[in-house]
C-alpha cells in the first residue's frame, strides 16, 4: 500500500509533493512521508486521502481495478461517503480473493491457499497488562481480526488501546494498535513506530536515536505529552514492548 500511496502523491502532487498533500490532510509532512515507507496509516487517513485524491479503495487496498473511481461500477458510487467507499472496496476485495481461491470439484485447496484468506485473531490487552513481566492470556479484554500477511510475526503480535491523544491524528484516542514483540532492537526501530515502558506506563511513541539517547516522540510533543530520552546505556531489558505494524480506528462521519 505505502507504494500505491507514493504513486498517487508522485501523479496529482508531483515528486516534491508531499508537502502539500500532506497539509490538505492535516498532518506534518514528515508523517505523509513515514507512510510512504511503509508506516502504519490510520483509517481516518486513509479515509481522507481516498476522499481527496479520488482513489478507488480497491485499488488502495489491493492493487487490482481501475487507480481512480470513474467509469462502471465505480460511478455508481461517486455519492457515497468515504467511510462507505472504503467499506465497500474491502468487501469487494474479500469477495474477489474467495473467488480466486474457489477449486474446481474434487480438488482440494492447498494448504498455503488455505492460510491466505484466513483471518488472524490477535487478543487485545488493557494498557496496564502491558507493564506485567509476562502476559496471561486470560486477561485479554477482546479480539481483533486480520489478515495474516499484515504482520510479519503473527504468533508474536499482540494488541492494545491507545489511552490518549499523544499521537493524535495519527492514533485518536481509543484506537487499537497491533505490536509486534519480536522486533525490539533500537538500531532496528530507529524512526518507527513503537510501544514502550516508560514512566511506569506504557506509551505508543515514535522511536529517535540520538547519539546515545533513546527518545521516545509524541506526535504533537507539548507539555502533556513531553519528549522522553533515555541513555542506551542504562535502557532495560524489557523498555522496548515491541513495534507498532498496524492501528484500527473506529469510523465516524465527518
Amino acid at each position: 500500500m505505502s507504494r500505491r500511496l507514493r504513486e498517487i502523491r508522485q501523479e496529482l502532487f508531483g515528486d516534491h509533493g508531499g508537502p502539500e498533500l500532506a497539509r490538505r490532510l492535516n498532518l506534518p509532512a514528515r508523517t505523509w512521508y513515514n507512510y510512504e515507507t511503509g508506516v502504519t496509516v490510520p483509517a481516518e487517513v486513509l479515509l481522507s486521502f481516498i476522499q481527496l485524491t479520488g482513489t478507488s479503495p480497491t485499488y488502495l487496498v489491493s492493487g487490482e481495478g481501475a487507480r481512480y473511481l470513474g467509469a462502471g461500477e465505480d460511478r455508481q458510487t461517486a455519492d457515497l461517503s468515504p467511510v462507505e467507499l472504503i467499506r465497500r472496496g474491502l468487501e469487494k476485495l474479500e469477495r474477489e480473493r474467495a473467488a480466486q481461491s474457489a477449486s474446481p470439484v474434487g480438488e482440494s485447496k492447498s494448504a498455503s491457499g488455505r492460510e491466505c484468506h484466513e483471518f488472524q485473531s490477535v487478543p487485545v490487552f488493557p494498557p496496564e497488562e502491558l507493564m506485567r513481566p509476562t502476559l496471561d492470556p486470560k486477561r485479554a479484554e477482546g479480539r481483533v481480526l486480520a489478515y495474516p500477511q499484515w504482520f510479519p510475526h503473527p504468533a508474536e503480535t499482540i494488541a492494545v488501546r491507545v489511552a490518549d491523544d499523544s499521537m493524535a491524528p495519527i492514533l485518536a484516542e481509543g484506537s487499537v494498535v497491533a505490536i509486534d514483540r519480536s522486533e525490539t532492537d533500537p538500531e532496528a526501530l530507529q524512526g518507527k513506530l513503537v510501544a514502550a515502558r516508560s514512566e511506569e506506563k506504557l506509551v505508543i511513541r515514535w522511536l529517535d536515536l540520538s547519539g546515545r539517547h533513546l527518545i521516545l516522540r509524541p506526535n504533537q510533543p507539548g507539555r502533556d505529552h513531553p519528549l522522553a530520552a533515555v541513555e542506551l546505556d542504562e535502557l532495560p531489558a524489557d523498555f522496548l514492548i515491541g513495534r507498532v505494524v498496524w492501528s484500527w480506528s473506529r469510523f465516524g462521519e465527518a
